[in-house]
């Protein structure tokens, strides 16, 4: 049945540590959606500039989590209890890391609001809607344009890549329990939106990416023995990985400017790259390196 109209439109969430650089966009771009009263922002471990950057919202400061014992479920733990309290109160509501933006088509008229509510109208209302993945990619050789406070990202960066781990259930429409990462939830059925986009900014700038993931990866690191640190600097998230994938991916050219992707999309469905409960790591990731069109330059 159609959501209780008494509620809200939408809601967004996130929590940071610190992240200036990410919060202060992601905070500009939910701005041109929602008033600030519909903007919450859990401020883990209750950092000033988190707290300043964020002032006019609702920021909920939250004690820092020293166990660092399995913090990514922890963290993934508190956004699933909060953002399902916040369908209380609005008919949906978007729950995402400060790295990564909900994007509906420009080519929608009406805006986000308004195309969502239309959703909520309908006789069956999706408990959540997966948005289709851009995974933003710094072009090292064509892109020379620096990210500056105040200016656009997409138009000075076009170029990304598909990664269905990053097509994540973001806009919930009830309560809902998000797996580790927001790559999953609790729900038996995924509906991929055609005109909603979760774009992905971990890679958006070489410089930015790897001085970001040199402080986080110290912080990991930090009170580990040798052994211990020896196996996390190999992992997944560890220097050689990270650095070698972006300093790959950097460098191709682009093959197609476009965002439709129709066999790829159907893929994740008919495949299962997406499935209940979906947890996607290692899911859908092709080489190729695509360009936005220009309808999307500006739109954060």
């Amino acid at each position: 049945m159609a959501l209780d109209r008494s509620r809200a439109p939408l809601a967004a969430l996130t929590m940071v540590h610190e992240e200036d650089f990410f919060l202060e966009r992601w905070i500009a771009h939910w701005r041109k959606v929602l008033p600030d009263d519909a903007i919450y922002v859990l401020n883990h471990g209750g950092n000033a500039d988190v707290a300043r950057i964020a002032q006019g919202c609702n920021v909920i400061r939250l004690p820092y989590d020293r166990l660092k014992k399995s913090v990514n479920q922890r963290r993934w733990q508190i956004l699933s209890l909060h953002a399902s309290a916040l369908t209380g109160a609005y008919r949906w509501v978007a729950c995402n890391d400060v790295d990564e933006f909900v994007v509906l088509d420009p080519d929608v008229p009406g805006g986000l609001v308004a195309y969502l509510d239309a959703i909520a109208e309908q006789d069956v209302v999706p408990p959540a809607l997966t948005t289709f993945a851009i995974e933003m990619v710094h072009n090292v050789e064509t892109e020379h344009v620096p990210l500056t406070p105040g200016t656009s990202i997409l138009g000075a960066r076009r170029c990304y890549r598909l990664n269905a781990n990053y097509a994540k259930p973001c806009l919930i429409s009830r309560p809902t329990e998000f797996k580790a990462g927001g790559h999953g939830a609790n729900h038996d059925r995924v509906t991929l939106d055609p005109k909603l986009y979760n774009f992905h900014l971990r890679f958006i700038d070489y410089d930015l990416c790897m001085a970001r993931f040199q402080k986080s990866l110290d912080r990991r690191l930090a009170g580990k023995t040798d052994e211990e640190r020896r196996a996390m600097q190999a992992g997944g998230w560890g220097w050689t990985s990270v650095e070698g994938t972006f300093k790959a991916l950097s460098q191709r050219p682009p093959v197609a400017e476009t965002v439709d992707h129709p066999d790829f999309r159907r893929a994740m469905l008919e495949d299962r790259i997406l499935r209940p409960p979906f947890t996607l790591m290692g899911g859908g990731r092709p080489p190729e390196i695509y360009r936005l069109p220009d309808r999307f330059n500006g739109v954060f």
